[in-house]
């Protein structure tokens, strides 16, 4: 089950979409097949209860753990059949109830792609374009039926940057996702304030929490012995279905545990709901972090007192000291060397005058080196490159985070069978380090930049000597790693008087 009611995109600096996780919601109109199936999921992945001839069967629309777009990239649950509906008369319906707690808890978050991390995976009501297939895990407590009439998720994310945790709080109206960063960023917390709105469209009207009946809704499918993801059983359960929500319950008390949408994710209740009341402690609104006194470093879209604010009063205040850096295409005199060498001297002087702590080139591995740029690019005011880019600048993105990566793990896989202190590797991470010292001059803002450097952000120096080009009978591994340097090291450009 996943809300058709998601977030708003928080704004165009990628710090501020970061992480932006979405609620288990309500379930809304179902677009089923009417969206043409595009990617052409068989009837095991995806079979909804509408639009399908002949009509979803028992062990028909499981799915399983999806790891990409593709039919085959899932590995689906096994399932047999136990009964068709014709012969269970009177099965006892899913029970969701007003208050209870999972822990632990498992899902795949899916949603369209909008950033590179899929961080910011929001389910739709369409499988359209590609899909992001992020898995989570963690505990969920439900407690729209009680006092506080809200809902909790405390989850672990593994991302391509690390391992994320968030505390996520929907009442209301009110949405707040309080995220602690990997070990390189030292901790760091961050807030999300935020409101649901149907569809996540700006104007749509405002979403609460699910509503405890929603389960009233669900036709009955059939008896199945169906497999249980990441709990390593089966168990005969209850198969029920509306549109392209699926779920399956227990026969005796219709405990649910196990949900499957084919475009909104998995999700696993290994034990059931805990239908008790819940510790009116854990729903503590608006979160300590997400208020300006003794809160998170990073608040986005927070007032002072810690509730959402409006688009425009979250609107990113990017200071006109740094416009102007942006918009001014050739670096002042005190910014420039003779040469490479004094060059790199020079701006070395200027990062270790800044607020950041800094560490030489040479004492960083490649590994570290790109994990900062995965954090810088996450922070990045994309009006920035937005300059650049319409000028081709030397200080514009070249890529989308995507296909960084992807060059990335191109060139380790072919340095792998490199000797350990091959020049090749040294080239890299001197690579690595301009390029790093680049995106933190020129695509952070002043503010971002001393929120890091408060946290304990460390950052690199220059190497001070450029690597020669290789010579006719250096071997491939040399040559691979000179030409990524030549794209990383466009400083001297600009910043070297020669």
């Amino acid at each position: 089950l996943r809300s058709q009611s998601t977030l708003p995109a928080i704004s165009s600096n990628a710090m501020k979409s970061m992480i932006t996780l979405t609620l288990l919601g309500l379930l809304g109109s179902a677009a089923a097949q009417a969206d043409g199936n595009p990617h052409n999921w068989d009837r095991l992945r995806r079979c909804d209860h509408t639009d399908y001839d002949p009509p979803c069967g028992p062990c028909e629309g499981i799915g399983g753990i999806p790891t990409g777009d593709e039919n085959d990239q899932i590995t689906l649950t096994s399932c047999s059949v136990v009964a068709n509906a014709s012969d269970v008369p009177s099965p006892v319906a899913p029970q969701w109830g007003e208050q209870w707690s999972v822990d632990p808890y498992y899902e795949v978050l899916i949603g369209k792609k909008t950033d590179p991390f899929c961080f910011s995976v929001i389910p739709s009501n369409d499988s359209v374009g590609e899909l992001c297939y992020r898995p989570d895990f963690g505990a969920q407590y439900y407690d729209v039926g009680g006092e506080s009439g809200a809902l909790r998720f405390d989850l672990n994310s593994k991302t391509v940057v690390g391992n994320i945790t968030s505390k996520i709080i929907h009442q209301d109206t009110n949405f707040w996702i309080v995220n602690k960063f990997p070990w390189y960023a030292l901790g760091v917390s961050q807030c999300i304030c935020s409101q649901v709105r149907e569809g996540g469209a700006a104007g749509n009207k405002l979403m609460s929490p699910v509503n405890p009946d929603w389960t009233k809704q669900m036709f009955y499918i059939g008896r199945e012995t169906i497999g249980i993801e990441y709990t390593g059983t089966e168990q005969t359960l209850d198969h029920w279905a509306f549109g392209p929500h699926h779920l399956w319950s227990t026969p005796d008390e219709g405990e649910i545990i196990r949900m499957w949408q084919p475009f909104n994710g998995l999700q696993i209740f290994p034990e059931g709901t805990n239908r008790v009341p819940q510790d009116q402690a854990l729903f503590e609104t608006p979160p300590p972090e997400c208020k300006k006194e003794g809160g998170a470093l990073f608040r986005i879209k927070c007032s002072d007192e810690g509730y959402p604010q409006s688009e425009e009063e979250a609107a990113a205040a990017v200071t006109q000291a740094d416009k102007l850096r942006a918009e001014e295409p050739v670096p002042r005199a005190q910014y420039k060397g003779d040469d490479f060498n004094h060059m790199s001297q020079v701006l070395n002087g200027w990062i270790q005058d800044g607020d950041a702590e800094t560490r030489p080139c040479d004492e960083w591995s490649t590994e570290e080196l790109q994990q900062l740029q995965a954090m810088i690019y996450l922070a990045r005011e994309a009006s920035f490159d937005d300059i650049y880019q319409s000028v081709g600048d030397n200080r514009r993105m070249r890529k989308d985070f995507d296909s960084i990566q992807s060059d990335w793990d191109a060139l380790t896989a072919q340095l792998s069978t490199a000797s350990d202190d091959h020049v090749a590797h040294k080239i890299r991470r001197d690579g690595h380090c301009h390029e790093a010292v680049m995106w933190w001059v020129h695509h952070l803002t002043a503010d971002i930049k001393k929120l890091f450097a408060d946290a304990g952000v460390v950052v690199p120096l220059l190497s001070l000597a450029p690597h020669a080009e290789p010579h006719d009978g250096a071997d491939d591994h040399h040559k691979a790693a000179y030409g990524v340097y030549q794209e990383q090291v466009t400083c001297s450009s600009c910043h070297a008087a020669y």
